[in-house]
């Protein structure tokens, strides 16, 4: 099979630099220098090991063999071991999201201890994330900066000791540095962040440009992003070339929170088939001087190479992998002549399990991490402060429920937490109108329950980590038909977002049918089909609706829930869906018959 060019050029590269190196009174700088990188994103709190597994092989048949992995201790020993395969000339770096949405080990107190456990473990740079806005621009410069949580009016938030600055009354802030070359303050013109950092490694320098999906303000809540303009990927990258250029950098690295998915079935299949996603677009239109694109948000695992020779990486989420990049660098020419990388699995000593429950055996010749002890106890610290917390019973639950969609985008889980809103919001305490259909928004739920029958309150705030409130609102059937048709539109992700919803309420929609390119030009819900009740919704009449403040400040792009009239704030949704658990003695799964897919 004929190579690729690139890889051609680096295989001469090197045979000639081989050859320099043979000859007597050889200058040992002229020799390439190797670099090398170790690649995060997306690790969001989970400083204890999260559920789930990892495909570490492929056997025969097409199954792959999968892994127990994540675990910020197991996480700080692979980093360690990385480190060690190229002793001071290696970088930890990463892609966003390294904090929001966290478990309550680290959200309780505001994810300070993530940001100690990142800077233990060694991370050097990051660029922000759209979960780094969860909380606002000032929490996030307070995350960099350091100081402590601000004193909620009513005393219960930024009690220094209690949730915020809980070593010694400090919080130091982060040891590593955000960038933030396309976040740009209105008022300033000024980016948030630094747009890029040079590191000098080896003896050559390394160009990072760290930066955020265009798109973080329809995913986040607006008041978080208030004031900020977030600028084209593409069009900043390429403008700061010239300028790392200039200053002598021998690679240019872009860490950026924008990503795709591959159909691979292990974590190195590094042909790559079906590579797509946003990050495909901007890696091919970027200029040819960029090496290496370490990316995010999608929470995928791969190392690809594009046509041109850039290499472009992400290491899946939560800390289960960490992709080793090696880059080979010519010190005269100043360029990069050799690259690869590839995802290592953060295998810890949980046991992972199969369906049945059985343990599955480490394949053949892949072991387990050793737990770091300094980062052991400096979580063991957070998780024994939260264990009354998490450990409470809420609740049991006659099976799984979960995440997975049926083909009309409805899942047990979706249902579940829809039905908890509406019966949080449908009686006088929390309104003078009780709500009578809830809505809640998929990426608002983060975990599964597919555990145990009995709920605990940890497991259920991993469902729900955000700290959002109910929001009951009016809008008339024909915004609530609009609230539908959004789902689909263009500016909403690849697939649709489709909404849980609660019981009473259905609807179908036809697949077939084309879906809004712009705001108001869908029409796949099926007219008619929208019923409370077995009662069709009247375009005319109002009715009291449900949602998260994240969705009712117009998150995820459904702009008309900020037309919403007689509004009435609720209780936060992790009580809300506390309440609904408590309230029952068994939580059924319920039946996938709430919305229906034509074709």
């Amino acid at each position: 099979m004929k190579q690729p060019i690139y890889f051609r050029i680096s295989q001469l590269a090197i045979a000639v630099s081989l050859a320099a190196c043979s000859s007597s009174g050889i200058d040992q700088l002229s020799a390439p220098v190797r670099v090398s990188l170790i690649g995060l994103n997306d690790f969001h709190g989970n400083l204890q090991p999260p559920p789930g597994t990892v495909p570490v092989r492929a056997d025969g048949n097409g199954d792959s063999s999968r892994v127990a992995a994540g675990g910020a201790a197991y996480l700080a020993s692979l980093v360690a071991s990385l480190k060690a395969q190229n002793p001071g000339n290696t970088l930890v770096v990463g892609a966003g999201d390294m904090i929001g949405a966290s478990p309550l080990v680290s959200s309780l107190f505001h994810d300070e201890p993530t940001i100690d456990v990142l800077g233990a473990i060694g991370l050097d740079l990051s660029s922000v994330g759209n979960h780094e806005f969860d909380k606002g621009r000032d929490e996030l410069l307070r995350m960099q900066k350091g100081g402590c949580f601000p004193r909620s009016a009513d005393g219960t938030r930024g009690v220094i000791g209690v949730d915020t600055c809980m070593t010694n009354g400090r919080f130091d802030g982060a040891k590593f540095q955000y960038l933030a070359a396309n976040v740009i303050d209105k008022k300033t013109g000024a980016t948030l962040f630094p747009a890029y950092q040079i590191k000098t490694v080896g003896g050559v320098k390394i160009g990072f440009i760290g930066l955020t999906l265009k798109d973080t303000p329809s995913v986040v809540t607006p008041a978080g992003v208030a004031g900020l303009r977030f600028n084209d990927e593409v069009a900043t990258i390429n403008a700061l070339i010239p300028t790392l250029r200039q200053q002598g950098t021998s690679a240019i690295v872009v860490l950026i929170h924008q990503g795709g998915s591959t159909t691979a079935t292990t974590i190195n299949d590094k042909t790559c088939p079906g590579f797509a996603g946003d990050i495909v677009d901007i890696a091919d239109r970027l200029d040819p001087a960029v090496d290496l694109i370490v990316s995010a948000h999608t929470h995928q695992e791969y190392v690809c190479f594009r046509p041109d020779g850039k290499l472009v990486t992400q290491a899946g989420f939560y800390g289960r992998i960490a992709t080793s990049i090696e880059l080979m660098i010519d010190p005269a020419s100043k360029k990069v002549i050799r690259k690869d990388a590839n995802n290592v699995a953060t295998i810890n000593d949980v046991k992972a399990r199969d369906a049945t429950g059985a343990t599955i055996p480490l394949p053949t010749g892949y072991t387990a991490q050793k737990s770091d002890s300094a980062t052991s106890a400096l979580i063991q610290r957070y998780v024994d402060l939260t264990a009354p917390i998490t450990g409470a019973v809420v609740g049991k639950i006659s099976g799984a429920l979960t995440r997975k969609t049926n083909n009309a985008g409805e899942s047990t889980l979706g249902d579940v937490v829809a039905d908890a809103f509406l019966a949080a919001s449908s009686d006088s305490t929390y309104g003078a109108k009780p709500a009578q259909i809830a809505f809640t928004n998929p990426g608002g739920i983060r975990a599964d329950l597919d555990g145990a029958l009995q709920i605990t309150f940890g497991q259920l705030y991993a469902v729900q980590p955000f700290g959002n409130n109910l929001v009951t609102m009016e809008f008339t059937g024909a915004q609530l038909h609009r609230l539908l048709e959004q789902q689909w539109e263009g500016t909403q992700s690849g697939g649709g977002r489709v909404l849980p919803v609660s019981a009473g309420f259905t609807y179908s929609w036809d697949a077939s049918l084309p879906a809004g390119a712009a705001p108001g030009t869908g029409n796949r819900v099926v007219p008619g089909s929208m019923k409370l009740h077995g009662v069709p919704i009247d375009a005319a009449t109002s009715y009291r609706i449900t949602v998260n403040s994240f969705m009712a400040s117009g998150g995820d792009n459904f702009s008309v829930l900020n037309k919403g009239t007689h509004i009435q704030q609720g209780i936060s949704d992790i009580d809300a869906s506390s309440a609904y658990f408590k309230g029952r003695d068994t939580v059924k799964v319920p039946p996938l018959d709430r919305i229906t897919r034509l074709h």
